[in-house]
């Protein structure tokens, strides 16, 4: 995440997204699907659960798994 800012995973049939917020720390959302559209974004009527970590990178994570 340091190098690019953001961060894609699949765990327990479920799509992570991690990114760095431009205003605040990180931005996490969780998805159904791997479905992308045209810009290579994730589909927002996929998303089912979202947040805001205003930490580092690791307190993302932990956010995360938590």
């Amino acid at each position: 995440m340091k190098t690019n800012g953001s961060l894609e995973f699949q765990y327990n049939d479920l799509f992570y997204q991690v990114f760095e917020s431009e205003d605040l720390g990180y931005i996490i959302n969780v998805y159904t699907s791997n479905e992308k559209d045209k810009n290579d974004d994730f589909l927002d009527s996929n998303m089912i659960d979202g947040g805001i970590c205003t930490g580092n990178a690791k307190d993302a994570i932990e956010f995360l798994l938590d």
